[in-house]
């Protein structure tokens, strides 16, 4: 902080003095309007204007003045000869002072009892992502997020382990509202994302905050003069791994020998390539593309003492780096509160987006990836002679992979969505301290997708003789009600603040769908006039009425204490168990404020937390306790088929919701002014009542289990995050550092089914079950490969150069009973380094982020390395064992894999762990006395800066990218950490301009 005094000192004609000024902030630049100035000692004073100016009256030149505004250190200046001032305010370093977003309000962070990590939007805007939970990865303790590289699709987000085998999505509260659609939120609107992860933050949401609670809250206009904010950058993507994949020559010397080994002949084009002789096609090469990454916003922001205004309108576009995929969207925001008087003020949040996305194609349950690296290496991509313009193999080719260029350039599948989410809201202070709010928000989203393939023949496999057009319309509308009556209240020391609630959101979302093919044209691309036509319908509704009360307390901010209680009804559930009662309790004493502490100069702040409480999660589907009918059956009457229905599974009245209980324990440090912060947190989540099926005996005649509360699941963890700053001199430089550390065992299943994850080749590649962690992955252990001379009597089927495979019971045969715990997708640990540093006009940040300890099921490598039939293959075959080379661990080549040395197992498990260069950015701000002079004052910023994103990926993984999530059509929990050939994330390098009038 700087003062420059100047002038003389004049006196009023009573006596006093007047003295002036202006205040600007040291961050900015910019002048701070409604900066607080009281005369030491009295209670008189003064605030700036909208251009950061003030005049005041004083009594004497002894007087002190004391100059203060959130989120700035105070200063105090003696008057003494001076009446004009220039003061500069300084960001206040301690974070004790700031406020932070909670349920349903704002709170000191001195006075928090609760584990809450906190992202501002400046971390949010380093990554060029359209979803926050995607820019969120690595900035919290306790947080994963797996993002999947393809544009526009959703990351899968878990806070502190999984608690079910079903959905174990966090909620995310925007502006107030629970809501979804994240794709749908412009980051560059979003002024702050709060994450609670235990109870004592989240049980105020009650039903649904077992997964955690993340908050977002949008950006707000503030007292000032307007401000014109521009935002804009332009990147290009490109895809950071290849894989070694055979050339045509060495495609054709395996192939011949994978169907020797198996008595089978070469297929008649391995003899005479013909007009493919000279072809050597890269699949990679044509299927992955520079693709461009942009992103533009314009903001306007302002207000006074009666109006505050944000307005914004925004432009993504992102096309992906493998073609046929790409996400663009367009948005609108308008936030503004009115102070209508004293007492009064409405306000509102809106945001207005239209999205749309090109799907990547999914065909024959396969995805892109696996279709590149199957691909055959003599055949082109086109050939305008076949019907579509693209060639696939034929019969004499032996091999029958998908073009994917095909796919990805001949077949459509987009998604449009529209999607309004706004607030309107009334704040009523009754009495001082007493306020009344009446909040209305609505979530509502339209949309359609449309897929569309022509007819083509590009092989003798791959041929279609319509055109197949299929078109589905949703809509989904959730509008909230909620009255909130809050009371704040100090006396003395003694500070509490109350809150009650009652509100009511309704969910209806509908479907319509319908589908046929044109035998006439690939020109008409609607429904109307297809044959073979089907249509399907769907609607969904759901209801939840809340109330809920909490309590906040603290004794000179020294002893603190906050308690909540929720009580939910909702529809999902059975009758007899529509309600539950999700209490929260918690306790702090911050140590450093005891008078025994405050020799110990060095510490600034410790404070000693502690919370307990129940949450619960509701999104198990809707109508899953009720009796469901098919009429799918047919019986013969009269000497004719009629149709019939049964009840095919059983009634629950007593479902209830799963319950979390948590347990969490931690600190707070702050050293040295809080140059240094530490925040430490262990916790214990144990969910009960998991909703699981129910083993029934088969006379009862029931298709389906009915599901019950059964399962008992446990995540137990810790969590540190670390920072250091320094905000004085030239250099100036921050380093903040997260860990989270979660163990996840599934405690008991009661008499619920064990489960088993997704199949391939007919194998359950995860399975889930007392004692291990849920979806573990599953299979046999391998031990080598069998030499010439060798046993093989335990395996059918096993001759030299097949895989040997471990018998875990000891029973002398290897089966299914031999398979067992493979590993896990689920790190050790997870962390994030963020370092920023600025010197005079020039900005630095780099931020590192990855996990360990989690293993990945490669199943790729099933396709590039299996050998189980005549597909391209990767360059590791080349080093298959024969005859004559047998010290490797990569087996015989044989078509059809008769000891099926390509089952689930461990050959295909690989380490996870990763650690990536997230972002690296480098930007210069002008200097203002040259924009001054140049601009006469109108522009008061201009920064331009470079990145790179995901520059440097470390990690033992094989794969295209170790960051793997679930695949589309997969439950997430059962199938996550399963590389079927998931969209690998790009590495993107940007260059930007921000600009501020």
């Amino acid at each position: 902080m700087c003062i420059l005094l100047i002038s003389q000192q004049t006196r009023a004609q009573s006596g006093s003095i007047q003295v002036s000024g202006t205040v600007t902030g040291s961050d900015t630049g910019e002048s701070l309007p409604g900066v607080n100035i009281l005369i030491k000692g009295t209670t008189s004073g003064t605030a700036t204007d909208l251009d950061g100016n003030f005049t005041l009256n004083v009594p004497s030149s002894e007087a002190v003045l004391i100059f203060s505004f959130i989120g700035y250190s105070s200063i105090e200046r003696k008057v003494g000869n001076t009446t004009t001032f220039t003061i500069t305010l300084s960001p206040d370093q301690s974070s004790l002072s700031e406020v932070i977003v909670v349920g349903y309000g704002t709170q000191e962070r001195a006075t928090v009892t609760s584990a809450i990590s906190s992202v501002s939007s400046e971390q949010i805007r380093q990554l060029p992502v359209p979803n926050v939970a995607s820019a969120i990865q690595g900035r919290a303790a306790g947080v994963s997020v797996t993002n999947s590289g393809a544009p526009g699709t959703n990351p899968i987000v878990r806070v502190r382990g999984i608690g079910t085998v079903g959905n174990n999505d966090p909620l995310y509260v925007i502006d107030g509202v629970p809501a979804g659609g994240l794709n749908e939120i412009n980051t560059a609107d979003i002024e702050s994302v709060e994450v609670l992860k235990d109870a004592s933050a989240a049980a105020i949401y009650g039903s649904r905050a077992a997964n955690g609670v993340i908050l977002i809250t949008t950006k707000k206009g503030k007292t000032g003069k307007p401000k014109v904010s521009v935002d804009s950058y332009v990147g290009t993507q490109s895809a950071w791994r290849k894989l070694d994949l055979l050339g045509r020559e060495d495609y054709l010397a395996f192939g011949r020998e994978l169907l020797a080994n198996a008595g089978d002949p070469a297929p008649a084009r391995f003899d005479n390539l013909g007009e493919l002789a000279n072809v050597e096609t890269d699949w990679q090469g044509e299927m992955f593309r520079p693709a461009t990454i942009q992103d533009h916003n314009i903001g306007i922001s302002g207000g006074s003492e009666s109006v505050n205004y944000y307005f914004s309108v925004g432009y993504f576009g992102q096309e992906g780096i493998m073609r046929g995929t790409d996400f663009e969207r367009f948005s609108f925001r308008s936030n503004t509160e009115f102070k209508v008087n004293k007492r009064v003020t409405v306000g509102q949040t809106l945001t207005v987006a239209y999205s749309s996305r090109n799907n990547e194609p999914f065909t024959s349950g396969r995805t892109q990836l696996e279709h590149m690296v199957k691909s055959v290496p003599y055949i082109p991509v086109r050939d305008p002679s076949r019907l579509g313009g693209f060639r696939s193999p034929d019969r004499i080719d032996g091999s029958d992979p998908e073009n994917p260029v095909l796919n990805a350039e001949l077949l459509t599948n987009r998604t449009q969505e529209y999607k309004i989410l706004g607030t309107a809201y009334l704040n009523v202070e009754i009495l001082e301290g007493l306020n009344y709010k009446f909040l209305v928000g609505t979530d509502l989203a339209l949309g359609t997708t449309n897929e569309f393939s022509p007819r083509f023949r590009s092989g003798d496999f791959h041929e279609q003789p319509f055109a197949n057009i299929g078109q589905s319309r949703f809509t989904f509308f959730s509008p909230l009600i909620s009255n909130q009556l809050s009371y704040s209240k100090s006396i003395g020391k003694h500070n509490f603040d109350a809150l009650g609630v009652i509100e009511q959101q309704t969910f209806l979302s509908t479907n319509l769908g319908g589908s046929g093919q044109n035998f006439l044209t690939n020109e008409i691309r609607e429904l109307q006039g297809v044959q073979n036509q089907t249509i399907n319908s769907s609607k969904f509704e759901y209801a939840l009425i809340s109330y809920l009360g909490r309590i906040n307390y603290n004794f000179d901010q020294k002893y603190l204490f906050s308690a909540s209680i929720r009580r939910d009804g909702g529809s999902r559930f059975g009758p007899n168990s529509k309600w539950g009662t999700f209490p929260s309790i918690s306790a702090g004493w911050r140590v450093s404020e005891e008078s025994f502490m405050k020799n110990i100069s060095s510490i600034s702040d410790l404070k000693l937390r502690a919370s307990y409480g129940e949450t619960g999660n509701d999104q198990i589907g809707n109508y899953v306790y009720q009796a469901t009918i098919n009429s799918n059956f047919f019986y013969p009457f009269g000497g004719s088929l009629n149709a019939g229905s049964t009840i095919s599974a059983l009634a629950n009245p007593d479902l209830r919701w799963e319950t979390t209980i948590m347990k969490n324990i931690g600190f707070d440090l702050g050293l040295f002014n809080d140059r240094l912060n530490v925040s430490f947190e262990w916790f214990d989540n144990t969910t009960e009542g998991m909703i699981l099926g129910v083993p029934i005996p088969p006379s009862l005649g029931y298709d389906g289990a009915p599901v019950s509360n059964v399962g008992t699941v446990m995540n137990r963890g810790i969590e540190l995050e670390l920072g250091y700053r320094k905000y004085t001199g030239d250099f100036q430089f921050s380093i903040d550092g997260n860990i989270g550390f979660v163990r996840n065992e599934l405690l008991s299943l009661g008499t619920g089914n064990t489960i088993f994850g997704p199949e391939f080749q007919g194998d359950p590649l995860t399975f889930t079950e007392a004692g291990r962690p849920i979806a573990y992955f599953f299979g046999w252990q391998t031990d080598g490969i069998f030499q010439i001379g060798d046993e093989t009597s335990q395996q059918l089927n096993a001759s030299a150069g097949d895989i040997r495979f471990v018998d875990i019971n000891e029973d002398g045969i290897i089966d299914a009973n031999d398979r067992t715990f493979l590993g896990h997708y689920l790190p050790d640990f997870t962390y994030g380094l963020n370092l920023s540093a600025n010197y005079k006009n020039f900005d630095f940040s780099l931020f590192a982020q990855g996990v360990h300890g989690n293993q990945i099921f490669n199943l790729l490598r099933f396709h590039t390395e299996g050998m189980t039939r005549l597909f391209n293959a990767s360059t590791v075959v080349l080093d298959r064992w024969t005859p004559t080379n047998t010290v490797t661990d990569v087996p015989r080549a044989v078509n059809g894999d008769p000891n099926r040395n390509a089952r689930a197992s461990s050959r295909w498990i690989e380490d996870g762990s990763f650690m990536r260069i997230k972002n690296v950015s480098i930007g210069y701000n002008v200097p203002e006395s040259y924009l001054k002079n140049i601009s006469k004052g109108s522009i008061s910023r201009v920064r331009v800066y470079v990145s790179a994103q995901n520059l440097l990926t470390f990690t033992n993984y094989t794969g295209f990218d170790p960051e793997i999530g679930a695949r589309t059509d997969l439950n997430s929990t059962l199938g996550q950490g399963i590389d079927f050939g998931q969209f690998p994330a790009p590495r993107t390098f940007i260059g930007g301009l921000q600009l501020s009038f």
